[in-house]
């Protein structure tokens, strides 16, 4: 379990390089208007690196007092805001 927490931290902190690139040209999505879509969409790509800093510090210092489990689930709270941008996406079309 050790290992594989630290496996899950190391890939989710890699991780943030794209998310911070995909975060920086979030922007952009204003181009086309400002709608409940883009508001919408704009706020979930935001949320992925915002979770994977807290999620790694908070799984770092469980990591720290041996509670592997709970570190291993914490690590993997991100996940559920990229399965959430890609509902979004497939669901956007409704939200205009």
């Amino acid at each position: 379990m050790k290992f594989l927490v630290i496996i899950v931290n190391v890939v989710a902190t890699l991780a943030l390089l794209p998310a911070l690139y995909m975060a920086m040209f979030s922007p952009m999505m204003f181009d086309s208007g400002a709608t409940t879509r883009t508001w919408t969409l704009f706020w979930a790509v935001l949320a992925i690196p915002a979770s994977i800093v807290v999620t790694q510090i908070v799984s770092w210092v469980l990591f720290a007092k041996s509670l592997y489990p709970t570190a291993l689930w914490v690590s993997l709270i991100p996940l559920l805001f990229v399965v959430l941008l890609v509902v979004l996406f497939l669901k956007s079309n409704s939200l205009t």
